[in-house]
């Protein structure tokens, strides 16, 4: 199926390109020769965002957990998450049904007892693809992905893995307290388009591009309020929710506006922004996406997946 959708010598180069990353994610194994445990104990299967590899957003990552945990539990695994990069995700989420922490100490770094393992967004069948590499000899399998195979069911898997943390009850208390019971979220992301949210090597639009991307986002907004409706609005760029913060019956969640792959710091408090938004879109009445096609704002997953968690009607908003 692969080579008929991509071509023989596409899927030959992914082939290789994947070969070459695995190496890379080798780096720091070695044969010790010994503490081989040849026992009964299950094999493990740990989600792995350590920095290693390009994790992905929040959407992605949770995603990624999410689908590994559905493929342990069908498969008969015990299941980790070893999140340490840039933070540790415990500070944030932590275990709800199933106990994912596990330390540095226990991460095994033996090539005869550990496999790194690698999943590609091309892969057409990622359980397959999964399968593939795993083995009956190794009994911890480091997986880096951030495939989607639950679909509808991200809610059921993500209410077993996590709960939030005391400190992001706190946050969601607060904003709870501020929208009431009945609310719309609206999201936009912009990336560099505004000049405000530095992520990869995306560029800022031109000055006139700016205002006019601004103008046409703000009309919508508003075109979408109703009377006495409160609206959660979230956005990545810091000068759009500065105008939105203006309009009634606006709230928006304080803090850094931040990509989770392309920031060095460690402090988690630092993504708790993304966190409690992707709860409150969880709990609104209904979310919505706004996507601009001439100015090609990025058709984000995070209201829909956040919409997901809570089974909210969810839309774009598109022009």
């Amino acid at each position: 199926m692969a080579k008929r959708i991509l071509g023989e010598d596409r899927v030959h180069d992914h082939l290789i390109e994947r070969g070459i990353k695995l190496r890379h994610l080798r780096d720091g194994y070695e044969n010790y020769g010994e503490n081989r445990d040849d026992g009964d104990s299950r094999q493990t299967l740990i989600f792995m965002a350590d920095g290693k590899w390009m994790h992905g957003g929040l959407t992605d990552r949770l995603r990624g957990m999410t689908s590994a945990y559905k493929f342990a539990k069908e498969h008969n695994f015990d299941f980790k998450i070893y999140h340490t990069s840039p933070f540790e995700l415990q500070e944030i989420l932590q275990p709800n049904n199933v106990n994912w922490v596990i330390g540095e100490k226990e991460i095994s770094r033996n090539c005869e007892v550990a496999k790194p393992v690698l999943l590609y967004r091309e892969d057409f069948n990622n359980d397959s693809a999964l399968e593939r590499q795993l083995d009956s000899s190794h009994k911890q399998f480091h997986l880096y992905s951030c495939v989607d195979t639950v679909g509808e069911e991200f809610s059921k898997y993500f209410n077993e893995l996590f709960k939030p943390s005391p400190i992001l009850e706190q946050e969601l208390s607060h904003y709870g307290e501020l929208l009431g019971e009945n609310y719309t979220s609206i999201s936009f992301r912009f990336q560099n388009k505004l000049g405000d949210f530095k992520e990869f090597t995306f560029k800022e639009l031109p000055e006139k591009g700016k205002r006019k991307l601004m103008i046409a986002a703000m009309n919508v907004l508003k075109k979408e309020f109703a009377d006495g409706e409160k609206f959660l609005v979230t956005a990545d760029s810091p000068t759009f929710l500065a105008e939105v913060e203006k309009l009634p019956n606006v709230v928006t969640v304080k803090g850094k506006s931040i990509h989770i792959d392309f920031n060095s710091s460690k402090n988690a408090t630092d993504y708790m922004k993304a966190f409690t938004e992707f709860f409150l879109i969880s709990k609104a009445s209904k979310a919505k996406l706004y996507r601009n096609r001439k100015y090609k704002t990025y058709p984000s997953n995070f209201p829909k997946y956040a919409a997901l968690l809570g089974h909210v009607p969810f839309e774009i908003v598109e022009e």
